[in-house]
């Protein structure tokens, strides 16, 4: 008898320390694997803004020349040296095209995976991403 009162009294604190377990663990794991990958996109963008950034100096050391300096002149402002015609060629516009009557809309809407897919996303902390 003693042995199953004990076994009763056993069993709820091993599931309690597994919950707890579980809740210190996987957790922290969980915003871990987040927070890598919020930092594998920050690095990305850093690569596109310093990439960006290396193209703007090179515009910079263009605009240092007279030769690009004339080009924007002429083809932004209309400049023309002396002796020079300009011609402006003016475009029509072209007809728009008529909108569907009917409120109906072509819109696709991606389905959603599921509650499996979301509990998925939960346990692997992708639900705490952006992508």
């Amino acid at each position: 008898m003693e042995a199953r009162q004990r076994r009763s009294i056993l069993l709820p604190l091993i599931m309690l320390g597994l919950v707890l377990v579980a809740a210190v663990d996987v957790f922290p794991v969980r915003q871990l694997v987040a927070l890598n990958g919020e930092a594998e996109d920050l690095r990305l963008h850093l690569a596109e803004i310093r990439e960006e950034n290396a193209r703007l100096e090179r515009e910079v050391e263009l605009l240092h020349s007279p030769t690009e300096i004339e080009r924007i002149a002429r083809a932004d402002f209309g400049y023309v040296n002396p002796g020079e015609t300009s011609y402006v060629v003016i475009v029509a516009d072209e007809p728009q095209e008529a909108v569907p009557q009917g409120g109906g809309s072509n819109e696709v809407v991606p389905e959603s995976g599921g509650f499996w897919e979301a509990l998925w996303d939960f346990v692997t902390g992708h639900d705490m991403s952006d992508g």
